[in-house]
């Protein structure tokens, strides 16, 4: 089993909104700069880029439960799996991720990715606040 970390903000928008925004692919690069430097469309698929290389994005198909679960597939052919949820807080949303620490990531790069997570899940609240302002 994988050690976890699970860190989430809550945001003053309405869930379904929090959820539309974070679900369109073109969105990441205004929200996930840790791991996202740009994003493109090809070949009926999404790609971003990131400090890595490129990299398919996929989300886990519509759903009317805020779950939002995107996987990075690596030019390396590795699919990693990002946990993501919306949840309604009254008539507002709390967004909570999930990291998972692989077994090659130290302890040190482990909590470095949990505060750039962090660091993603406040640019999404920021964006997501001012357009919904």
């Amino acid at each position: 089993m994988l050690n976890a970390r699970t860190v989430s903000i809550s945001i003053d928008a309405h869930a379904e909104d929090v959820y539309r925004f974070v679900r369109e692919p073109m969105n990441l690069a205004a929200w996930a700069k840790s791991f996202c430097l740009s994003v493109a469309y090809k070949n009926n698929e999404w790609f971003i880029e990131t400090g890595d290389g490129a990299a398919r994005v996929r989300f886990t198909e519509d759903n009317p439960y805020g779950v939002l679960d995107f996987y990075l597939k690596l030019a390396t052919g590795e699919e990693m799996s990002h946990p993501l949820r919306v949840l309604e807080n009254g008539g507002r949303s709390e967004v909570v991720a999930t990291l998972f620490r692989r077994p090659e990531v130290s302890e040190e790069d482990f909590l470095l990715d949990g505060s750039l997570l962090l660091d993603d899940l406040r640019r999404l609240k920021e964006t997501v606040e001012q357009i919904e302002g």
